[in-house]
């Protein structure tokens, strides 16, 4: 009878570890309105939105090259803009995302990381080739 009460330990356990899957230690305060969106080769924006305000870019990734420059002015808004694509935080719950047409006849993907405390969350954009 033992063995069979500490297999159910076991397995509620693992249960209850796994159910609430979240990146960092802190709940989602963020809320991004998407995480993942297809563009086709053409130039391709979008807009997406946030339940929070006090989140931050903490990282920008295309096709794994991750050296790119980040201009912010007084008010905390940013820009990253680069010959591939642009990304601009226009308001505390707006990033507004462009990618110019993809001729490179590969797939590209965009990845942008975002930061509010100690939670973490993304978006992944990916750009058909031509």
């Amino acid at each position: 009878m033992k063995k069979a009460q500490f297999i159910l330990f076991i397995l509620t356990a693992v249960l209850f570890s796994c159910s609430d899957e979240k990146d960092g230690d802190w709940d989602d305060n963020i809320g991004l309105s998407q995480k993942e969106v297809q563009f086709n080769a053409s130039e391709n924006s979008i807009v997406i939105t946030t339940k929070g305000e006090g989140w931050w870019i903490n990282g920008v990734s295309l096709n794994g090259e991750t050296d790119f420059e980040q201009t912010e002015n007084s008010d905390g808004d940013f820009l990253v803009d680069e010959n591939e694509f642009m990304i601009e935080r226009r308001n505390s719950k707006e990033l507004y995302i462009e990618m110019s047409p993809n001729t490179t006849g590969t797939e590209r993907k965009l990845i942008i990381g975002l930061q509010n405390g100690n939670y973490f969350d993304g978006i992944t954009i990916v750009q058909s080739a031509e």
